[in-house]
């Protein structure tokens, strides 16, 4: 499986850089250290000329230069997603051209993806070895007037008070960082999930080259009352993105065994993720409980014994709610939606199903970046480990303990440790559980 460490790279003189490079990493790491480790790669590395380049990628055969401390799950990486944001500014220096060069062609200890974005025209113009490859182009560029929305955008961003033009300006600097995250996610989801084990790859071509099968979107509703939000959310998967939908009404055929055809989309590789419209009438379909109960029940991946110790890996699917009932409509609770973020659906909103869409999948990508690393945890003699790809909660936890009553076990889950109050509940509710951080185990 693909455990990646992502490196987003721009030239020093581009002005957009930062900008797209820091709300990259908050985007892939949104807290309590989830996600795969970003570094960043523009200024000249400790030693080197004024206009030299940047310390080189881990593995990358250059004059050694002090790369910096690596993080306990760095060390265990075997992709690297190189993130060019390519500019006038790194297509006219040669010694960049050639580096992209080198990064696209020469071998390293790890395997290595490129994904270029065009910031402007002239990105086309780098190298045939760059030049090949798809480019990622963030709707809404260029940018004119480009030193006063910068300037309106990082005063936006310490939100200091600006006035309604420079709301604006910093508005139109965020819906192409948007933009590019939008596609910049549906890439790298693509690009981690499981390939399929019958899957042929000619001799001659990388794996990382050749994107697997369309992610597929899960959407769940009660046609009674939640049909609307569901067909724009099919409409907009469609129609702006590279993805597919499963919707009941146009992907089961007439005659088909119904339980038959859900329970085969639920179980898909291709599915990553559910986008439930929860309506006043969602509760009380018993499909809909069906589908979001068989989704959201976590699955054994694997069993792997070490010596005497033994580790379980459980994978959990990502769930977004959609809540949209009118206002003042009462309705039953749904137990199966456990702590699932919520999202309120308005049409006052334009961009709407690309904010829903676009969480979804990077939850999506976090889970499958979580299962690759849950697979290189090492088992502990005379302990069993049950590893999560997800932050536990008391439902979800029920599910993966109950073969195992009244049995001391530790709980591994990803990133660097949950908050002391949220320890305290799952240890008043599991007393005879440790849990642990991956972070705490890998280092």
């Amino acid at each position: 499986m693909n455990i990646p460490e992502i490196f987003v790279l721009w030239h020093p003189s581009c002005p957009l850089g930062e900008i797209f490079a820091r709300r990259i990493n908050s985007w892939l790491r949104p807290g309590n250290g989830l996600g795969p480790q970003v570094y960043y790669r523009s200024l000249p590395a400790p030693g080197a000329p004024k206009n030299g380049l940047p310390p080189p990628l881990h593995g990358e055969y250059r004059t050694p230069t002090q790369i910096g401390e690596e993080s306990a799950s760095t060390k265990i990486t075997n992709l690297q997603i190189v993130i060019a944001l390519v500019d006038e500014h790194m297509v006219s220096d040669p010694t960049w051209r050639h580096w992209l060069s080198q990064l696209r062609t020469q071998g390293s200890s790890k395997r290595r993806a490129i994904i270029p974005v065009a910031l402007d025209a002239t990105a086309y113009n780098t190298p045939n070895e760059l030049r090949e490859l798809n480019f990622l182009r963030p709707a809404g560029l260029p940018l004119t007037n480009l030193n006063d929305l910068l300037v309106a955008y990082e005063k936006h961003r310490l939100n200091q008070k600006t006035s309604l033009e420079e709301h604006q300006q910093a508005e139109t600097v965020d819906s192409v960082v948007r933009s590019l995250l939008k596609q910049l996610t549906e890439t790298l989801t693509r690009l981690l999930l499981p390939r399929s084990k019958n899957e042929v790859i000619p001799s001659q071509l990388n794996a990382v080259d050749i994107a697997p099968p369309k992610v597929s979107i899960f959407l769940s509703h009660a046609k009674a009352d939640g049909r609307v939000p569901a067909q724009r959310l099919r409409d907009y998967i469609y129609s702006q993105t590279q993805m597919a939908a499963f919707f009941d009404e146009n992907d089961i055929a007439i005659s088909s065994v119904f339980s038959k055809v859900l329970n085969y989309s639920l179980d898909s590789p291709t599915t990553a993720a559910m986008i439930a419209v929860r309506s006043a009438r969602y509760a009380e379909r018993p499909w809909c409980r069906r589908e979001v109960s068989l989704f959201r029940k976590p699955q054994k991946v694997d069993n792997l014994s070490v010596g005497v110790g033994t580790n379980e890996q459980w994978r959990l699917h990502p769930l977004i709610v959609v809540e949209a009932m009118d206002d003042g409509c009462k309705s039953l609770g749904v137990p199966e939606f456990g702590n699932a973020p919520t999202v309120r659906w308005s049409t006052d909103i334009p961009d709407i199903e690309e904010q829903i869409v676009t969480r979804v999948i990077r939850d999506a990508l976090l889970g499958t970046y979580h299962s690759a690393l849950a697979a290189s945890i090492p088992a502990e003699p005379g302990k069993l480990r049950l590893i999560l790809n997800w932050l536990p909660d008391p439902t979800t936890l029920l599910h993966v303990i109950r073969n195992h009553p009244d049995q001391e076990l530790q709980i591994i889950y990803p990133g660097q440790g949950l908050a002391g109050a949220e320890l305290d509940i799952l240890y008043e509710f599991f007393p005879q559980i440790w849990f642990y951080s991956f972070e705490e185990i890998l280092s």
